[in-house]
């Protein structure tokens, strides 16, 4: 909504009849009005106050009204002005709403039309503040947001990200699924000087052939059984864009051609058509799979890939950027913690030794739904359990013994000893790693003082200098 119920705007012209009568108009319909008698005083106001809206006539002394709309185009440039003329200066207000004005209005005016044009053109600006506010939370959104991590790999991704973004050299993202690869995608474009155009994604291994060469390139009405209409593609989509190709590797061979094409000379044809059409928009691509050992097989062609990896970044395994776990639980437990009506605020450090001992074959996405799973089980405030051993995954426990051997002779008392203290290194090591070897952290979060955590290392002989940066 604007600043006011209504609105505030401001009346500027030199005819007191008209700035009078306005005036009294506007209020009676609930604007907050102020007036102005000349481009000067006008200047002087907006320097002051907030406006709405400015309602300016076009022929005034000094400061004319096409003066006054250039100056607040470029000092004011989510101002609408509405020009107000005489009947033989139209095409001079022709020419103010090329200059950017939203409106014009003719004296003498009808009043029912111009209060249409203003509270249209209040719509209208109320429409473009929302989604000036929606563009400003996606860029702060994925302006690395939502790519969580201080590990050093991830450093790295990021400026890669910084550096790319701002030109339009193709990018080609590799990474194991549920690495994020997406979420680097779209901090690219977010970052980008297209990031006010389309982001179109396509899972390139979500179709079947006939339906990803359509859905990429569009098609002619009867181009195959079921076209029963022109279909526009994702590179038509994406126009002035960026197009996400997800799983470029498993693109069929002839449609690898077609690509090549765009890329090459950035023009397409719809399937069944024969009409060249140029697109422009910025090519990104991810992949799971080794594409130089596909070249090799003869599965992708090798021209294609030296177009799309023009500048490669490489999205790190969950499992080699350990120390960025604690980051990512709370990250997803503030995302997720309306799943329990925002009840679960807490994570219970103890868990964490499991966690890091946890293989992660499904990395971040995977920490992501064992994250919304524990939140929903939870019964009180506070996460202290979590569902690691899921799947194929049975090495991920690590409370036996390093060699999981038990001697015959050994006696119950022995062996529950020889797993407490495996345990208990296993764990003390796992601190120590996590939180770079800062010993008052980790007493801490064990629950223990500092002078246990020092015997306990000097038992197992540790050296927390060793894990320190």
């Amino acid at each position: 909504m604007p600043r006011h119920a209504h609105g505030k705007i401001m009346i500027v012209d030199d005819d007191l009849a008209f700035r009078i009568g306005t005036l009294a108009l506007l209020e009676d319909h609930g604007y907050v009005s102020t007036i102005a008698t000349n481009g000067e005083e006008a200047k002087r106001k907006l320097a002051e106050q907030q406006f709405d809206l400015v309602l300016s006539d076009l022929v005034m002394p000094g400061i004319n009204g096409i003066e006054l709309l250039q100056h607040i185009k470029g000092s004011y440039p989510g101002l609408p002005v509405i020009m107000v003329t005489g009947f033989a200066s139209i095409g001079t207000a022709v020419e103010a709403m090329r200059l950017g004005a939203r409106d014009y209005v003719t004296k003498p005016c009808d009043n029912d039309e111009l209060l249409i044009k203003i509270r249209r053109a209040l719509e209208e600006q109320q429409k473009d503040r929302e989604l000036r506010s929606l563009r400003d939370e996606v860029r702060g959104v994925y302006a690395f947001g939502n790519i969580v991590g201080r590990n050093s790999r991830m450093k790295e991704v990021y400026t890669l990200v910084q550096q790319v973004a701002g030109t339009d050299v193709p990018a080609l993202i590799l990474g194991e699924t549920g690495t994020g690869k997406e979420l680097v995608a779209k901090a690219i474009h977010y970052n980008s000087s297209r990031r006010d155009k389309p982001f179109v994604v396509i899972n390139c291994s979500a179709l079947a052939e006939t339906l990803l060469e359509s859905e990429l390139f569009g098609h002619e009405r009867g181009s195959f059984t079921g076209a029963h209409r022109q279909h526009t593609g994702k590179f038509e989509e994406a126009r002035g864009g960026t197009i996400f190709l997800d799983e470029i590797g498993d693109v069929p061979m002839h449609i690898q051609t077609k690509l090549l094409r765009v890329l090459q000379e950035g023009e397409i044809q719809r399937v069944g058509g024969t009409e060249t059409i140029t697109v422009d928009s910025r090519v990104v691509a991810a992949t799971n799979r080794d594409l130089t050992a596909m070249i090799g097989s003869g599965q992708f062609r090798e021209d294609l890939f030296y177009r799309l990896n023009v500048f490669p970044i490489h999205v790190p395994p969950l499992r080699e950027r350990m120390d960025d776990l604690p980051d990512l639980v709370d990250f997803f437990l503030k995302k997720h913690a309306a799943l329990a009506g925002n009840r679960v605020t807490r994570f219970a450090p103890a868990v964490l030794p499991s966690m890091m001992n946890y293989q992660w074959k499904g990395n971040v996405r995977e920490l992501e739904n064992l994250m919304k799973r524990a939140i929903i089980k939870s019964t009180g405030d506070t996460i202290t359990s979590i569902e690691l051993l899921t799947g194929e995954q049975p090495e991920a426990r690590t409370s036996a013994p390093a060699d999981g051997s038990v001697q015959m002779n050994t006696s119950f008392r022995e062996y529950l000893s020889t797993i407490t203290r495996h345990a208990e290194e296993s764990y003390l090591l796992q601190m120590l790693r996590l939180y770079k070897g800062n010993v008052n952290q980790i007493a801490k979060l064990m629950d223990i003082d500092r002078k246990t955590v020092y015997r306990k290392m000097g038992e197992y002989q540790i050296d927390p200098d060793s894990f320190r940066d």
